[in-house]
């Protein structure tokens, strides 16, 4: 069996009319195992509790707690409240480290440029999140692509994606199953209809299986997180100061990069 683990999680809005929220990003990590999946969970988890403690604020008040036990304890059987250490919280320097060790896996993102939808896309939260779905197929697609140019998957045989994101509500427009359209297309091919273009099928067989995880408790999300949080950050730079090769340099460790509309 070849087996595909993928953890993703998004950056920003999709909205209109606010500078702020101009750029959205959907992405994160993959695997080709669950062994490599949980190798990275670990050592993620291992850097992430040596630096957690100057984050937490019962380490700072609570003078029975030390250094040592918030680096080894189990945040899930743990009274206190640790901080998850999101993107916007990490000083530069705690950033730069984890993303390190990321950039030493599988990366992909999928960039969005609000400003160059159409206007029906922000008509309501189901057109939102419809479009959200399509960003993950289109992401998940381009994934698939790569493994099969790198001869990394067989696309004659049978390939199982474990596609996790981060706990959300996913709403579109009517009745969308994401598995089914995610499945639809890779292995059944689509034909658009506005272009009048067939696009083949480009597995076999394959099977989605997509669960929702609490950031809190999921490593693999927290990188995906800290990722697409340095992207769109970067990205927002390259706009404003238009240095389209200082982005190109300082995302060049992505495997996967996919930019919408």
């Amino acid at each position: 069996m070849q087996e595909i683990y993928i953890y993703m999680d998004d950056s920003g809005q999709l909205t209109r009319n606010n500078p702020q929220q101009n750029i959205f990003v959907y992405g994160g990590l993959y695997f080709l195992s669950k062994d490599e999946s949980d190798n990275f969970s670990r050592q993620y988890k291992s850097i992430v509790n040596s630096i957690k403690p100057k984050y937490c604020n019962d380490f700072s008040n609570d003078d029975k707690l030390n250094e040592k036990f918030c680096k080894t304890h189990d945040s899930t059987t743990c009274s206190y409240k640790c901080p998850e250490l999101k993107s916007s919280k990490l000083s530069s320097a705690d950033r730069r480290h984890l993303l390190n060790f990321i950039k030493k896996y599988n990366t992909s993102v999928v960039v969005v440029n609000n400003s160059k939808l159409r206007d029906y896309i922000f008509e309501n939260k189901a057109s939102i999140g419809r479009f959200k779905d399509y960003a993950i197929k289109r992401e998940v697609k381009n994934i698939i692509e790569k493994l099969i140019s790198e001869n990394k998957i067989d696309p004659s045989k049978q390939v199982k994606i474990f596609l996790n994101l981060d706990q959300q509500t996913t709403i579109s427009n009517g009745y969308y199953d994401l598995e089914h359209t995610i499945k639809e297309e890779l292995q059944y091919g689509i034909f658009n209809y506005n272009y009048g273009i067939m696009y083949p099928p480009i597995l076999s067989d394959v099977t989605i299986k997509i669960k929702y995880k609490d950031s809190y408790y999921s490593y693999n999300i927290q990188a995906a997180d800290l990722l697409v949080g340095e992207i769109r950050h970067k990205y927002y730079h390259y706009l404003l100061n238009n240095d389209f090769e200082l982005y190109r340099k300082r995302t060049a460790f992505l495997r996967n990069s996919l930019y919408l509309p």
